[in-house]
């Protein structure tokens, strides 16, 4: 997959909470916040029908531009994703990664669920999430 973390099933940008947003933040047409972003207008028409969601850092943008926290962008979900998780802290599967000191497509197996998350990651996993260990392994179901 591109880094362009549009996969259908993991984060979804709840497209009305942005309309609303975007409008009572004094962003009258699409244009006007697209122009702020740096990206086109059918983006942001594309992000309010939910359609695709923004890159990592663009959403983390979006959200300080309309002076929110990234997760009241996002569509609730019933269950936390890892890949969840990492887009609301503003992150790229890569970044993780890093962090971990492993490759890519090691990372992505598991936050794709083709492998579980080995014990050492938990600490960092929770440093990058600005998050207790204890909260991120009970929103992931490991205790």
């Amino acid at each position: 997959m591109r880094h362009n973390d549009r996969a259908p099933a993991a984060v979804r940008i709840d497209g009305a909470r942005l309309r609303g947003l975007r409008i009572a933040r004094g962003f009258r047409t699409h244009r006007q916040l697209a122009n702020a972003l740096g990206c086109a207008r059918s983006t942001v028409s594309m992000w309010e029908a939910s359609k695709c969601t923004p890159r990592p850092d663009t959403l983390a943008r979006l959200a300080a531009l309309l002076a929110v926290d990234v997760r009241e962008l996002l569509e609730a979900s019933e269950r936390p994703s890892l890949r969840g998780l990492r887009m609301t802290a503003g992150l790229r599967a890569v970044d993780v990664a890093w962090a971990l000191g492993i490759q890519k497509s090691s990372y992505c197996d598991v936050e794709t669920g083709r492998q579980s998350i080995p014990g050492r990651w938990w600490p960092v996993l929770a440093s990058l999430l600005d998050q207790p260990e204890s909260a991120v392994r009970s929103l992931l179901g490991s205790h």
